[in-house]
């Protein structure tokens, strides 16, 4: 069953969108921004609610947050000019790492 991974993808990826925007809206102030925050999350959650129709609650929220954990701080650097420490690229990569060993033996 690969729908419900596919949900769980867009849950994240649209999580990622409406986090990487809030910023943008100062203070939900800006139209635009807050619309896409808005609608992203209230998306995310829709597809991350049908996910666990079929996926187990904690595999599928520790995914759906680690990723966006790990995404965000990209964002920050990217979009607003936001600094990364080596320490923090590590954070991120033990992050990832957790998700990956919880999938496989969690």
């Amino acid at each position: 069953m690969i729908f419900p991974y596919l949900l769980l993808a867009a849950a994240v990826v649209l999580e990622i969108i409406a986090t990487g925007s809030l910023p943008a809206t100062e203070g939900f102030t800006k139209l635009k921004p807050s619309l896409i925050s808005i609608i992203g999350y209230a998306l995310c959650f829709f597809c991350f609610g049908i996910a666990l129709t079929h996926l187990h609650l904690g595999i599928a929220y520790a995914t759906w947050g680690a990723i966006g954990t790990a995404a965000t701080p990209v964002i920050g650097y990217v979009l607003y000019h936001q600094g990364i420490t080596k320490i923090g690229l590590f954070a991120m990569a033990l992050i990832i790492v957790s998700v990956v060993v919880l999938n496989l033996y969690g």
